[in-house]
Order: structure tokens, then sequence, then C-alpha cells
């Protein structure tokens, strides 16, 4: 359904693919994976709107394969009253509304053959997104993801956690022929993290998920998609089988690597050899020699191994022993309270100081963001 071959592209500054190639294929759940910066979500972007972008290569789209798009900072309106139910059903409730704004004014109206066009016009869409049992569907999804408690609950009062998943279910249930989702996990706790995975795991269709996340690449998907240092590895099966793949191939590669520069190395002392007696002894079967062992070296250099797709770094860790922090307070909290319409924080009590790591967890709309909040306020209080 979606076939890229030998695509380049370059901002001015910078080139992001050079000759990429790779397929999606119907019912694959692909994960897309890379460092940071490399054009994953640009290469997103190419894939919903080509027209947009000046590349090279070619980019094949069925032109029925309608796309579905999970961002990776979707933004929530405050200002709307809508239900999470209502929200997912956006599509299914406007439709069916437009069929029943038809069939009244079939009614009254003399012009039966347009209407009727219209009708089955409506009646086509609203079955394309199964539409016939959509409230069934809808309840299934927020019970897969165990959020049935959110149902009446109003989109703008979601924490950013709930909201990524009602996100998802809505465009699951819009039945698109590819689904693309940049980092879906970005805001989750480990209990939302979970009805992702089941989420995902429950798609019938074709998937691209933009993820980092371990535990994800690890249970949802059956084809990687590799970008790196601006060419891509194309992998069919699971995460944990391509890294032990690129585990070995990196390891090979660099055994081959050492062994040619050795080889390298060893001739490099031959020529300067040569070279060294030939200023000395201008006989013609020297230069030959030296003529023929400069050529081999050409052909070494030529066909030198190029360095394997990802390096393997090894971690630099240094403890500087002479030197120790100043363990001072710098957030100190006592008997805070937080409430909006329902108290969200009682009794907080908590320091931080110059030499400590802190992690806030803790559940999706719990309050965690209020805790960075305090410390950041207060550290803002004592650098004044």
């Amino acid at each position: 359904m979606i076939k890229v071959d030998k695509l380049s592209y370059s901002f001015p500054q910078k080139e992001l693919y050079k000759n990429i190639s790779f397929t999606l294929e119907e019912a694959q759940h692909c994960a897309f994976i890379g460092t940071s910066g490399n054009g994953k979500s640009t290469l997103i972007d190419i894939l919903m709107d080509p027209e947009r972008y000046l590349f090279e290569g070619k980019l094949e789209v069925d032109p029925n394969c309608k796309i579905g798009h999970v961002s990776q900072f979707p933004q929530q309106d405050k200002t709307k009253e809508t239900t999470v139910f209502e929200y997912i059903a956006e599509e299914f409730i406007k439709i069916q509304n437009e069929i029943t704004s038809i069939c009244t004014e079939m009614e009254t109206s003399s012009d039966i053959d347009s209407l009727l066009e219209k009708y089955q016009l409506a009646l086509d869409a609203f079955d394309s997104i199964g539409g016939d049992d959509f409230e069934s569907k809808i309840n299934k999804k927020l019970n897969l993801a165990n959020l049935m408690n959110l149902k009446d609950v109003r989109v703008s009062d979601l924490s950013g956690g709930e909201f990524k998943l009602i996100q998802v279910m809505k465009e699951m249930l819009s039945s698109p022929d590819l689904m693309i989702m940049d980092e879906p996990d970005v805001f989750l706790d480990f209990e939302n993290l979970n009805a992702l995975r089941d989420l995902i795991n429950s798609h019938k269709g074709m998937l691209l998920v933009v993820t980092h996340n371990r535990y994800l690449l690890n249970h949802c998907f059956n084809k990687i998609i590799h970008l790196e240092n601006k060419e891509i590895q194309e992998f069919e099966g699971r995460y944990i089988d391509y890294n032990f793949s690129l585990l070995q191939t990196k390891i090979e590669l660099q055994e081959i690597a050492v062994a040619e520069q050795e080889e390298i190395e060893r001739y490099d002392n031959i020529i300067d050899n040569l070279r060294a007696i030939a200023t000395v002894d201008a006989d013609a079967s020297r230069g030959r020699a030296l003529k023929a062992r400069v050529k081999f070296q050409e052909r070494l250099e030529a066909r030198r191994i190029k360095a394997p797709f990802v390096d393997m770094k090894q971690p630099n860790i240094r403890f500087d022993m002479d030197h120790e922090m100043e363990d001072t307070v710098v957030v100190n909290v006592n008997n805070y309270r937080v409430a909006f319409d329902e108290l969200l924080l009682d009794h907080v009590n908590f320091e931080i100081k110059s030499t400590d790591k802190v992690a806030i967890i803790g559940s999706n709309g719990t309050g965690k963001r209020l805790y960075s909040e305090i410390s950041i306020k207060t550290i803002r209080i004592q650098l004044k």
C-alpha cells in the first residue's frame, strides 16, 4: 500500500535522507525508530502530504488509502464542553445528523432524486467507518483501555495522558487504512502505557508508530524501520530479534574494519620503504613494484567496508573524587495544599537538595505537574 523507493530529501543546511527505500503492507504493525533529530517526523509529513515537499525518488501511495494521524502533542480545547463519548463519536454523530436531516427534507421536497443521491453518499460514508454499531465499538475501546469511567467526563478535564489515549481511540474508530502515530507514549503513566499497548495490538489495520519506548517496541510490532545516519534499515520481525541482529552485524563489521585497517597500515609501511629505496636506486623494476603496491593499496581503500549502521558507543564514566558538591536545600515545601473543583494536593511536605536527582511519578491526572510547578516557583523565589 505504501512504497518508498530511493527517496532523498534535505533542508538548506542539512541532508536528512539519501536513497532510502521501504514498504508498508496491509496488517503490518511497524515501529519507526531512530535517534531524535534524524527526520522521522519530517518523513511522516512527507507520507501524509507529499505535494508539500520537493524530494527526489519515488513515493507510491494507494490513491484510496485513508490515513489517520495522532500527533505527538495533541491540543486540547479547554473551552469546549464536549464529553469523552461525544468527542470520540464526533464523526459518527455528524454523518448520522446529516442522514436525519436529508430524511426530514425528503418529506417535503420535490427533488427526490438529488436527495436520494445525497442520502446514499451519506450512508456509504457512515458504513465505511463502521457506523452501524458505533456506540458499542466506542464502549469496547473504552473498556479495553480501562477508561469507561471517563465516558461522560468533559474532554477539557482530562490529563495529558488520558487525552492522548482518547485521541488514539478516535482515530482508530475512523477505520483508516494506515494509522500513523508520533510518539503516542508521551505523557503516559505505566497503567495507560498498558492501555496503549492493548489498543495497538487490537487494531486490525496498518500501523506506523514513531516511538523510543522499549516496552511498546517489545510487545506491539512485527516490523521495524530504523532511520539512522541518513539511511534506513528494514526488518521483518520483532524488535528484540532486530536488536540482536543489529548487534551481531555491528560486531562483525567492526572486526572486519579492524582487520582491513591493519592490512592498509601494513601496505602503507611497504610503500614507504619502496619509495625510500627508489630515491637511492632508480631501478625500473623497483618503480614497477612500487606502482603495483600503490594500485593494490588504492583497491584496498576502495573496498574498505563502510562504517556500521549504528556506532557501538562505549560509556564514558568518570568519578571526580577530589570535588564534593555543596549539599544545600534548594526547595523546601511544608504543608502545601491545592484544590480546584476537587482537592488535588494536601499536607504536601518535601525538600530537594542541590545534589538530588528527583523523579516525580504517579498516575495520570493526580497532579504531578503541580509538584514541578511548586519546585520551579520556589527556586525562582530563592534566586531573586
